[in-house]
């Protein structure tokens, strides 16, 4: 007999699932350890006053908390974690008793981007808070909230997008082929649109890859550069990639029950 159960609770399921292991706890671990870092970094910076660039500390935390824990995180949390769920009889036990196949996906991957928003957002939403509440000067407190406020995007579009990509490359894989798999969607783009540059307009070449729509999402947010039509084209590039990443975990999991 089936049960219905709710978004939430299978938000909660995912994230208890993407945190077992040591080296999920290590990546937590790293994470903490930079968001506690970072800040110490803007509060330093925001009673200093003057030229500090206070601004910039939640910025620069976004990226170092995404790339750093954040991304060994979705590597533990999604290697050979589909193929180990249909031979522990989890995925079979999930979808049977509980809900359905559909249920499984978002439960595994959007438990491990909600863990992650919490992580790395969180963390990046702690140091931009800091950041504001030490600031000395009232006349750049609108340029680090809106900084803040681009960092925080930045980070949640991460989760959004480097949770389904990771189950993509690693569910279904051996964590070897699924690690080089994954380098090769995230770094061989990069190649390739930096041999490409100067050939190509710079506003498609900064969506094509993950970590440039990422980039390209924060800085038209960002106080200096903001623009519209770049958030309109960052975000557009990374809901294809989600979408698209998706679409592959939905093969992979067809072709692992054609297996058993």
């Amino acid at each position: 007999m089936r049960r219905h159960i709710g978004f939430p609770a299978l938000l909660a399921l995912g994230a208890s699932l993407a945190r077992r292991g040591p080296l999920a706890a290590i990546s937590l671990g790293i994470c903490a350890l930079t968001v506690f870092v970072a800040c110490i970094v803007a509060v330093a910076y925001a009673t200093r006053g003057g030229s500090a660039p206070a601004y910039a500390v939640p910025i620069v935390t976004s990226s170092a908390v995404a790339w750093g824990g954040g991304i060994l995180l979705a590597f533990s949390a999604s290697a050979s974690a589909l193929r180990r769920d249909r031979v522990e009889g989890v995925r079979e036990l999930f979808v049977t008793r509980t809900t359905s196949l559909r249920g499984y996906i978002v439960a595994r991957v959007g438990g491990l981007a909600a863990l992650l928003v919490l992580v790395v957002a969180g963390g990046t939403a702690l140091t931009g808070t800091l950041a504001v509440l030490a600031s000395l000067k009232a006349e750049g407190l609108p340029r680090t909230m809106q900084a803040s406020a681009a960092a925080i995007a930045y980070a949640v579009g991460f989760a959004v997008v480097v949770a389904p990509v990771a189950f993509a490359a690693l569910g279904a894989r051996t964590r070897m082929t699924g690690y080089l798999f994954l380098l090769a969607v995230l770094l061989l783009p990069e190649a390739i649109t930096s041999a490409l540059e100067g050939r190509l307009p710079t506003e498609l070449l900064e969506v094509l890859t993950i970590p440039s729509a990422l980039a390209s999402l924060r800085a038209a947010i960002a106080p200096g550069t903001s623009d519209v039509l770049r958030l309109l084209r960052a975000t557009i590039a990374l809901v294809a990639f989600g979408a698209a990443a998706l679409v592959w975990i939905r093969r992979d999991l067809a072709r692992l029950e054609h297996e058993a």
